[in-house]
């Protein structure tokens, strides 16, 4: 099968044919109807978050069953699933205190194999190592827990977006922070995870809702998503336009891109007794400049989002029956779409600060 591979840090991805070995116990083969270009990914290409080479990257991607191992009955071939890049015991005592994304018990994944501590992805002798669902590729074998059926009334193209963009935009204002409705929120970064906790703000009912960003475009695909105010964050003035906007600052500051400037503009824009949640992904130096006396005094919280805080068995109903019901809207997130090919042309494009999202679609979806 087709797959692009990483060979080395700084360097354009390699499509090349690999070998994928049949699924073993607990895991299943997928075959890819699309997969998502994430910025995580492009961390990971560009050594900030250096994975094991070689490596098939992408984990944000849905299909259909091809085969299961033993121990799987859940899902059965033919199965339309999304596949979300949460491996998880169940048994840990974050999982048991439904925090599956703090997750003791799954290194095996970080090292980039599977729990059995071997690769299903090989070139002849060369192994080639796993980035959770590997997506970037034709097919892919996973972790079974990590194949979540898909309802039928779901495109499995559009579907791919809630293995990660969806899944942490939204979950990050309805499950970590739990806005509630009249609340402000401003989100900084409206690529796909930040449209979708633009989204999920709207189905919150949080008014007024303010996206930042510094490309015009994008601001105007928020107010479409359901931002009630557009402000361009390159410019002087943007926090007091946030202020003006909501007096004293909002109630919850999402920042959705890891960078430290963003995410002290959010610290700042977040009133009295407001909390400041952190979605992007920095850079392991990264450190943030606050206030503390301030915020003792205004009594302010900064919290940590992992992955929209997310209990999949729990979670993703949920955000199927938002699908259905269309206030989730997957389509309007994705404004490119390419073959697996042309997948480094997508990150160039993403680097430039172009587009939402782009979706890889792959043949015969």
């Amino acid at each position: 099968m087709k797959a692009a591979v990483l060979r080395e840090i700084g360097k354009p991805l390699v499509i090349e044919e690999v070998e994928l070995d049949a699924p073993r116990a607990s895991e299943v083969r997928v075959r890819l109807a699309a997969s998502g270009v994430c910025r995580s990914d492009w961390h990971m290409i560009q050594g900030v978050h250096p994975p094991p080479l070689p490596i098939v990257l992408g984990h944000e991607g849905a299909g259909w069953v091809e085969e299961v191992g033993p121990g799987v009955d859940h899902v059965r071939p033919g199965d339309a699933v999304v596949l979300t890049w949460l491996p998880h015991c169940g048994r840990c005592r974050a999982c048991r205190a439904e925090r599956p994304t703090q997750c003791s018990e799954v290194g095996w994944s970080d090292a980039g194999v599977m729990r059995d501590g071997t690769t299903r992805l090989h070139r002849g002798d060369l192994r080639i190592h796993h980035n959770s669902s590997s997506t970037f590729a034709e097919q892919t074998v996973v972790p079974a827990e990590t194949a979540i059926p898909l309802e039928a009334s779901i495109d499995p193209r559009e579907a791919a977006l809630l293995g990660c963009a969806v899944m942490t935009g939204v979950g990050a204002v309805l499950r970590t922070a739990r806005v509630a409705p009249g609340r402000s929120v401003a989100v900084i970064g409206c690529g796909g995870v930040g449209l979708s906790a633009v989204q999920g703000a709207r189905i919150a009912q949080a008014s007024p809702i303010i996206a930042l960003d510094v490309v015009p475009a994008k601001l105007e695909l928020a107010k479409r998503m359901g931002a009630t105010h557009g402000v361009n964050a390159a410019r002087p003035d943007a926090l007091a336009r946030v202020q003006e906007i909501a007096p004293g600052g909002v109630d919850y500051a999402f920042e959705a891109l890891g960078d430290v400037r963003t995410m002290e503009l959010a610290t700042e824009m977040t009133a009295r007794g407001g909390t400041t949640v952190l979605v992007g992904l920095a850079e392991p130096d990264a450190r943030l400049v606050i206030d503390p006396l301030r915020t003792t005094f205004e009594e302010r919280s900064i919290v940590g989002c992992m992955y929209g805080s997310c209990v999949p068995a729990r979670d993703y109903p949920e955000i199927f029956a938002l699908c259905r019901s269309g206030q989730l809207r997957l389509g309007d997130l994705v404004d490119a779409t390419c073959a697996l090919e042309q997948i480094n042309e997508a990150f160039a494009r993403m680097a430039r600060g172009e587009g939402a999202r782009t979706l890889i679609v792959y043949p015969d979806a």
